[in-house]
């Protein structure tokens, strides 16, 4: 029996660790809002880069989602920051020359929603995080900057 306790207990061990890496890689979780990357696609025809996430609220009932539209931007090797071209959440569309600082959302709880930024003009270079800033659910006029990994 003890022979049997020493397979079973190194591959608890191991399973165990890889649940908790699988959890903590890929899921960003600030303010109650899980962020998820689900693709990034550079367009060499078209020099566009398109960041699609999903975002899943685990607040009770519905909350208002506030995305600041210009401080939401991309940033490439370099270390350089760029502005969105286009920015789709559910079904609300936002076009830089639309001019508006922020996107509204409401959320449902634990109900997955799509957000989808293009960049226009992307010159190759591969982007490496997103800086994703929204307000914070506890205090109006405080932002919260979550940086994602591309």
């Amino acid at each position: 029996m003890k022979v049997l306790q020493w397979y079973i207990l190194p591959v608890f061990f191991l399973f165990g660790c890889q649940l908790f890496a699988q959890e903590t890689e890929g899921n960003k979780v600030s303010d109650d809002i899980q962020i998820d990357v689900k693709s990034v696609n550079l367009n060499a025809e078209t020099d566009t880069l398109t960041v699609e996430l999903f975002l899943i609220s685990y607040q009770m009932d519905q909350r208002e989602f506030k995305l600041n539209t210009y401080a939401t931007q991309v940033l490439d090797e370099k270390g350089e920051q760029h502005l969105y071209t286009l920015m789709k959440m559910g079904r609300v569309t936002i076009n830089i020359a639309d001019k508006q600082n922020y996107l509204h959302y409401l959320f449902e709880e634990n109900v997955p929603v799509p957000l989808t930024i293009k960049y226009a003009d992307w010159t190759g270079e591969k982007p490496k995080k997103l800086l994703l800033v929204f307000e914070d659910s506890g205090e109006d006029g405080k932002f919260i900057t979550q940086e994602v990994e591309l």
